[in-house]
């Protein structure tokens, strides 16, 4: 039986620590956006092992998942006019990132409310966001 495997599926960590968030500053599809620490899925990855291989190439940080805030279903993207199916989770890790001199992300905590009042946030980053500030989890 073949099973059908979601598009380009994603993997993004919503960090806070007093009161602030982690946000990836960086270009995708030429255009200038906010989201989260993260990236693809690869083969043979489960989610969360993704997400911990992506937190410590884009910013040398160790982090735990702790649980599941969001997850959208496939979306079409604006920003690179494909298809892609985000997973977020909340994470805890510390330590300070340092974003290597390949990555083209800059990493820095904002205040939530300045990044989504920002307008470079899509709209499932700013849900889960949103959840992760209230402590919600997926239902």
């Amino acid at each position: 039986m073949e099973r059908n495997q979601p598009n380009n599926v994603r993997v993004y960590g919503v960090l806070l620590r007093a009161g602030k968030v982690l946000m990836a500053a960086e270009k995708v599809g030429g255009r200038d956006v906010l989201k989260f620490p993260g990236g693809a899925v690869e083969a043979g990855e489960t989610p969360e092992t993704a997400l911990k291989r992506e937190f410590l190439e884009e910013g040398n940080l160790a982090v735990t998942p702790t649980y599941l805030l969001h997850v959208p279903g496939t979306l079409f993207s604006p920003w690179t006019h494909g298809e892609y199916t985000p997973i977020y989770y909340r994470v805890q890790g510390e330590g300070e990132p340092r974003t290597p001199d390949h990555e083209t992300v800059e990493l820095i905590f904002m205040e939530p409310t300045q990044a989504i009042e920002s307008g470079l946030m899509a709209a499932p980053e700013i849900r889960a966001l949103k959840r992760a500030v209230n402590g919600e989890a997926e239902s």
